[in-house]
């Protein structure tokens, strides 16, 4: 991707930042910019220069307020887009996606989707006191994920995998488990957690009073919240993270199979392979 492309990307992801604000101040919730949206603006006061895409995050009850409330005030021209929403899209994280663009990734460009630019959101969940819980809860939740998008890696994990993506399809023991168990396990209440990272590790716990009221700060032409101590938020997740990485590692993360500010992309169309 060009320069010139990359920063029309950026100014669209903007765009949807801004809308996300306005719906989450309408409905009286907060939310941060959170892990490379975070790191940019404390860092570069924008986007990372690389970067195409934006991070989120709301705690458990405000990100389902938010939820409600945008599908009971929906915003003309953007989308929110979960497994509930859009029944094609197979993957847990949820994104407010613009419509009429397109950024279509090569594993996915067969699903019947909306593709278009997004903005990814997080959540961050109660923190299980319990270490065998905690990962218990990590790994259902990882295998949902991967049921939901029928992973199958090679080697001898494809075997493990083709037995938990039959156990957990149709999110059945999902549902039991954040229902009827998660809700009774004791919390540690000064802690929370992005479980659904399922890196089991400490890089996605964190403090709740790091998060605390949020700070708006600088973002290129707008202006967005990040936590009140971003600065241990940062650390935990990337150490020092005000050292850029090498040049060979400043690209983006993504690979696109198509690109368009204009249209819509529907797999099977004509031109489409």
């Amino acid at each position: 991707m060009d320069k010139q492309t990359l920063v029309r990307v950026q100014q669209t992801v903007e765009e949807i930042l801004s809308v996300i604000d306005r719906q989450a101040k309408a409905c009286g919730v907060d939310y941060y910019l959170f892990y490379g949206s975070a790191l940019g603006a404390v860092r570069h006061h924008g986007f990372i220069p690389w970067d195409d895409d934006a991070d989120i995050v709301l705690f458990r009850p405000d990100f389902e307020k938010l939820r409600a409330y945008w599908l009971a005030h929906p915003v003309e021209g953007y989308f929110w887009q979960d497994t509930r929403t859009d029944p094609g899209y197979n993957i847990k994280i949820t994104k407010i996606r613009k419509d009429n663009t397109a950024f279509v990734e090569p594993q996915i460009k067969g699903l019947e989707m909306h593709h278009g630019l997004f903005v990814d959101i997080f959540v961050l969940d109660d923190y299980v006191q319990n270490k065998f819980l905690r990962t218990l809860t990590e790994y259902i939740t990882m295998f949902d994920y991967n049921a939901s998008r029928r992973y199958l890696p090679e080697g001898k994990q494809k075997i493990v995998y083709r037995l938990t993506n039959r156990l957990f399809a149709g999110e059945k023991l999902f549902r039991f488990w954040y229902k009827h168990v998660f809700p009774h396990l004791k919390k540690d209440p000064t802690m929370c957690s992005d479980i659904a990272s399922f890196t089991h590790s400490a890089r996605y716990d964190f403090k709740r009073e790091w998060l605390g009221t949020p700070r708006y700060v600088p973002f290129d032409n707008y202006s967005f919240p990040i936590p009140a101590d971003a600065d241990k938020c940062l650390t935990v997740c990337y150490g020092d993270y005000m050292t850029p990485p090498p040049p060979e590692e400043q690209v983006s993360r993504h690979k696109l199979y198509r690109l368009s500010f204009d249209q819509a992309y529907h797999p099977g169309e004509k031109g489409e392979d």
